[in-house]
C-alpha cells in the first residue's frame, strides 16, 4: 500500500495523539518504521499494516493508503495471445 500524503498522516497523529512509538505499537512495527513514513524516507506498506496504522488512527480505510500496482501486473494493456495451427 502507498502512503497518500504523509502531511495527513502527521495531522491524524497529532489529533489522535499518536507519538511515533505508540502508533508502532499499535501497528505492529517499529517507531523507526513509522518515522520513515513520516519522513518520506518509506513510503510504502504491506495491506496488514495499512489497515492497523488507519484502524489506530481511527479513520476510514483507504484514507491514508491506496493501493499499490506491483511491477508484476502493472498496466492493463493489450494482451498478447498466441494463434495455434487448428
Amino acid at each position: 500500500m502507498k502512503l497518500k500524503d504523509r502531511e495527513l498522516l502527521l495531522e491524524y497523529m497529532k489529533l489522535g495523539d499518536f507519538s511515533q512509538a505508540r502508533l508502532g505499537r499499535y501497528a505492529g512495527v517499529s517507531r523507526q518504521f513509522i518515522n520513515q513514513l513520516c519522513t518520506g524516507e518509506r513510503t510504502t506498506c504491506t495491506p496488514a499494516v495499512a489497515d492497523r496504522i488507519e484502524e489506530g488512527l481511527r479513520v476510514l480505510p483507504h484514507t491514508l493508503f491506496a493501493p499499490n500496482k506491483s511491477h508484476d501486473t502493472g498496466r492493463p494493456g493489450k494482451r498478447r495471445t498466441t494463434v495455434t495451427a487448428a
